[in-house]
């Protein structure tokens, strides 16, 4: 479960138990549970007891918050010491074998699929019902999503709003890319009133692994759009040049669109699932896919 409420990831502790009780009278086995760091620092777990605890990584992510890579990753660190819970960290489901084929792709996605069936196993599922029900797993909305409207090239909308997250995906689709003998176009942005450390770590990545990019909003929220774009360019390698900056989202995913040729790989990165932007006047309706459908519809029909 999440907390339902966009503006606070983990909810809680009360909320949590009341969910967990609900869930129990219905007929409930297992109560499963994405914990945020802020979650954890702001004690929103108080007085709940967990059987088994995960940990996927820690890359960075939320330094608005902890301000440091060092106290972002002690918080992460400590939630995982403390208790009597079953603890599973990266080395231990890194090993798990993985002898299925399953509908998600990159190296990202198979540690995804060996954590899972790394708690799987720990709770002794049995082994065909793991696989038969991994091998089928679609992904989740917004993350490595194909937007199809009978186009000769690839559409993908990803959340990727992280380096690592970036570096991920865009390492997976420039194979993709590269299988295709196509290019690799990427559009995205970085949010505002955020971690300001990443956007040129970013914009290397992009520009690194990119054939051609476009920068542009993400959520701008408070920040002047203007300052947010020229720290990704600060980022990106003097020797890439193929890229062009786009402030307005929607111009852009149209721009993109119309930039594709037919063995390209379009990635449109950092929105994933939200179905709004949050901008200085406030937040309005936007979708990447609705918006890619848009662009590939237009296209489409000028084409034909």
């Amino acid at each position: 479960m999440n907390s339902g409420n966009k503006d606070l990831s983990t909810p809680e502790s009360s909320d949590t138990q009341r969910f967990m009780n609900q869930h129990l009278e219905q007929g409930g086995t297992h109560f499963i549970m994405e914990v945020t760091s802020e979650g954890i620092d702001q004690h929103r777990l108080k007085d709940i007891e967990f059987d088994l605890k995960l940990l996927t990584n820690i890359t960075q992510d939320h330094l608005d918050y902890h301000k440091t890579f060092e106290r972002y990753q002690q918080t992460k660190l400590d939630f995982m010491r403390e208790g009597s819970a079953h603890k599973i960290y990266p080395e231990n489901f890194n090993q798990e074998i993985i002898n299925f084929k399953t509908n998600l792709l990159g190296e990202f996605n198979l540690l995804n699929i060996k954590a899972a069936a790394n708690i799987l196993r720990q709770m002794n599922i049995p082994e065909n019902f793991i696989q038969n029900t991994l091998s089928i797993c679609l992904p989740p909305r917004g993350r490595v999503e194909t937007v199809e409207k009978g186009q000769a090239f690839k559409v993908i909308v990803d959340y990727a709003h992280t380096p690592d997250g970036l570096l991920n995906v865009l390492s997976t689709l420039k194979t993709i890319a590269n299988e295709r003998k196509g290019r690799l176009l990427v559009l995205f942005g970085c949010g505002g009133n955020r971690d300001t450390d990443k956007r040129p770590k970013m914009g290397k990545i992009a520009s690194d692994i990119a054939d051609l990019l476009v920068i542009t909003d993400d959520n701008p929220r408070q920040e002047n759009r203007q300052i947010i774009m020229t720290d990704i360019i600060k980022g990106i390698d003097a020797d890439f040049q193929n890229y062009t900056v786009m402030p307005d989202r929607k111009t852009a995913i149209q721009y993109i669109i119309n930039q594709s040729e037919d063995n390209d790989v379009v990635v449109l990165a950092g929105k994933g699932h939200e179905t709004y932007q949050i901008l200085k006047s406030g937040t309005v309706d936007f979708d990447d896919r609705e918006e890619a459908i848009n662009a590939l519809l237009i296209r489409l029909k000028k084409e034909h």
